[in-house]
């Protein structure tokens, strides 16, 4: 039975596939997903996206279509939104911040289509207020959770000498990094030990060889380093490779990148994204569930946590690339969070607007007393 229904799945996913560019002949569907400029088969955030998508489209037998868009102008996903809106979805999912500015301007031209925005908040371009009629909502993801999880694993396997590397002080990286610190805060007056920690933004987002030599020199004291952000990501794991070290990478499941991936901070998406359709199609609550705000998915819900399952093998183990932080010891500390025993700051007062953080302002904010943290620049 199993086998039939992957068949199943297969078959719309190629089928689904296919429509994206050919139509299929067909003037509405159900369900869209507009990706943030990657294909759905990137293992990452958008192959999250349409993996709960289609599997939600499956079970209800909904007609599921993707577009990827040819330019992140403003201008031009507008006008990709408004084709798509005009075609008659039912619903259209998108992915990521990206897509901010260009929702805000079209959102209430069409009433009677349920927006999602994934990781992101509809604004104005001159705004960072978010405007969030009833017929869209917000998806966001408890970061400071999953970041907090990942310094709690790192420190109770043992490892004392950590770093934390994001492009910029966004709201997500600042969650992730300061979720990340008081994890290994907790996990180190657990065991009363004493940790170095080295935090640094780098300025850019890219795929270079200056972060990668940032990274290296910060492996030259730090055996593992929790990394958020695109192709940032990449030249930390190849710091990691050459410095025979470890990398925790954030969002989506990193463990097929490399063998130093040790783990990945994740955020639900596949199961946010099921839930908030089934409040369309199922539940028909939409505008009272998570019309006209945002909603954070957390511990307790999915939405935040680590890398739990190692994808297309049901025997796998994730965390075997771990010393001593097994299953158990993570459902232990999942579970604390989840049921409200353990708490996180997501953010704190910082003397600079941007977010630009000095090292005994996270001592401070944080309440580190275990973990003696460094702000490099």
């Amino acid at each position: 039975m199993k086998k039939v229904i992957s068949l199943i799945l297969l078959a719309v996913l190629l089928v689904s596939a296919l429509c994206a560019f050919s139509g299929c002949g067909r003037s509405r569907y159900d369900l869209v997903l507009l990706t943030d400029s990657g294909g759905i088969n990137d293992r990452g955030f958008n192959q999250s996206l349409w993996d709960g998508m289609t599997e939600f489209a499956v079970e209800h037998d909904l007609d599921c279509r993707y577009f990827i868009p040819q330019s992140k102008k403003h201008d031009d996903l507008v006008s990709q939104l408004k084709s798509v809106a005009k075609e008659g979805a039912a619903v259209i999912v998108m992915s990521g911040r990206v897509y901010e500015t260009a929702l805000y301007e079209v959102q209430r031209d069409y009433p009677d289509i349920k927006f999602v925005l994934i990781d992101g908040r509809p604004h104005a371009e001159d705004s960072q207020t978010p405007d969030i009629p009833s017929n869209t909502t917000s998806v966001m993801f408890a970061t400071e959770q999953s970041g907090f999880l990942a310094g709690y694993a790192a420190v109770f396997d043992g490892i004392t000498n950590i770093g934390f590397i994001a492009s910029a002080p966004d709201d997500d990286a600042r969650a992730y990094g300061y979720g990340f610190l008081q994890g290994a805060e907790y996990a180190a007056k657990e065991n009363g030990i004493s940790v170095l920690a080295a935090y640094q933004y780098t300025g850019d987002n890219e795929k270079s060889d200056k972060n990668k030599q940032t990274a290296k020199t910060m492996y030259d004291e730090a055996d593992l380093v929790f990394v958020c952000g695109g192709g940032i990501q990449d030249s930390v794991t190849e710091a990691a490779v050459e410095k025979r070290s470890y990398v925790v990478c954030a969002d989506t499941d990193r463990r097929y990148d490399s063998g130093a991936v040790i783990t990945s901070a994740v955020k639900g998406v596949s199961g946010a994204v099921k839930l908030v359709l089934r409040s369309v199609f199922d539940m028909k609550d939409f505008e009272y569930s998570f019309g006209g705000k945002s909603t954070y998915f957390d511990a307790a819900n999915g939405g935040a946590g680590l890398a739990s399952f190692v994808i297309n093998d049901k025997n796998g183990d994730a965390f075997d690339r771990f010393y001593k932080f097994t299953r158990a010891d993570y459902e232990a500390i999942l579970d604390k969070l989840s049921s409200g025993a353990v708490t996180v700051k997501r953010d704190i007062n910082t003397a600079d607007a941007s977010g630009y953080v000095k090292s005994e302002e996270l001592s401070s904010g944080l309440g580190l007393e275990f973990v003696k943290v460094t702000v490099l620049q």
